[in-house]
């Protein structure tokens, strides 16, 4: 028996990024709100003063409209809920539950001087202008309340991107996914704007391991990106799947969550050489975790970490030759031992023996996040931009053991 062990050291991340005047950057990890204040006349309301407030961190971007009524407000979280409160010369418009979607600009338009409205703009409804200049190629966006609701077998971002209806499982078993007819190692994966993607080809998921890198549980929103024209992104001509993780609020917030899996929830495995259905091989799987986020100092500096404990059996073989208990492939033990041999005795090379042992995957994932709140102000001009109204420090720590 052969025992195969990896151990990858506990990395380090730390980004701390701080743009101005610069539409293009921070776009992947961030969003934005803009529109048209108009005054009681119809005209553009020049000079007005919008005030953008994240409810649940008290964060707060302030921009002025342009000559023509214009504004806009870049780098803001992904989420809401958002108030917005327009000011001029005393009279003041507010709108409220404002949520946004990651990397996408979301339209808010006022008109000063009629009665305050409560307006509610979800996710949804900014899907609906998917044909608008602001968009920069062929999108999906998975809010939180999508992961929320939506079930995954494997906890995988893979399985989310399949609500994008260009995106297909070409291997279940290997979670691996393909859109619009490409290979799956043409897709690429960013994770707060760091490339986590498979550089050497070996998982068929596009994950450089086994396992997703981050749990589930600590993703706010993700992005599948479809043919973007987008400058921040590269290294992909499949799909991107872009996502963001959880930020600390105001609020304490926690949760523990235990998933269990076995043979008995999973199919038939199918034998192509006996044409013949089997009860798949005995395995168990177990995910142990929680999440805890809470500000440290209110309105200015938070916190959010996640640990997760992974453990199972699946690592184990699947397919074996022809005549042995696993789903046999079309190849039998002689031939395996003819291609040992000829390796050994033409190319002196020993390349080992058949491992159909039972193995066990056993991986811990860490995370740690830090988010620090600006307060900005910004002068909107002709041709909409602001500065990247709050600074960003995040520290990311994982660790994986597979033995």
């Amino acid at each position: 028996m052969m025992n195969q062990k990896r151990l990858r050291l506990t990395q380090i991340a730390f980004s701390l990024s701080l743009v101005f005047a610069a539409p293009a950057f921070a776009q992947n990890t961030t969003s934005a709100i803009g529109g048209r204040i108009s005054g009681s006349d119809g005209k553009p309301a020049a000079g007005a003063t919008v005030t953008i407030t994240h409810v649940e961190s008290g964060s707060t971007s302030n921009v002025t409209t342009d000559s023509e009524g214009r504004y806009i407000a870049r780098g803001l979280r992904a989420g809401g809920p958002y108030t917005i409160t327009i000011t001029k010369n005393g009279v003041s418009e507010k709108r409220d539950n404002v949520f946004v979607e990651l990397a996408e600009t979301a339209a808010v338009d006022a008109t000063l001087g009629q009665a305050i409205q409560t307006v509610t703009i979800a996710g949804s409804a900014a899907r609906a202008e998917k044909f608008s200049k602001t968009n920069q190629g062929a999108v999906t966006s998975i809010s939180s309340a999508d992961l929320d609701i939506q079930a995954s077998v494997n906890r995988s971002l893979q399985d989310y991107a399949r609500m994008d209806p260009r995106v297909s499982q070409t291997d279940k078993e290997r979670n691996e996914i393909s859109v619009a007819g490409q290979n799956s190692r043409f897709n690429s994966m960013t994770i707060d704007g760091v490339a986590v993607s498979d550089t050497f080809g070996l998982e068929g998921s596009g994950s450089p391991f086994a396992k997703q890198p981050i749990s589930i549980d600590a993703i706010q929103s993700s992005q599948i990106n479809v043919a973007n024209y987008d400058v921040t992104q590269k290294g992909y001509v499949g799909a991107n799947i872009n996502a963001v993780t959880k930020s600390g609020t105001n609020n304490f917030h926690g949760s523990l969550y235990s998933v269990f899996r076995n043979q008995d929830m999973a199919g038939d495995r199918y034998n192509q050489s006996t044409d013949t259905y089997s009860k798949p091989p005995t395995s168990k799987t177990t995910t142990n975790g929680g999440t805890l986020s809470g500000p440290i100092i209110q309105d200015k500096l938070f916190f959010m970490v996640n640990y997760e404990k992974y453990k199972s059996s699946l690592a184990s073989p699947s397919f074996g030759p022809i005549g042995s208990p696993l789903t046999n492939v079309g190849i039998t033990s002689g031939q395996i031992q003819q291609a040992k041999d000829i390796a050994k005795n033409t190319w002196g090379m020993d390349v080992g023996t058949e491992v159909i042992t039972p193995a066990q995957m056993n991986v811990r994932d860490k995370l740690a996040k830090i988010d620090r709140n600006e307060t900005t102000s910004t002068m909107a001009r002709a041709s909409p931009s602001a500065c990247m109204n709050s600074l960003t420090a995040s520290v990311t720590t994982s660790g994986w053991l597979e033995i």
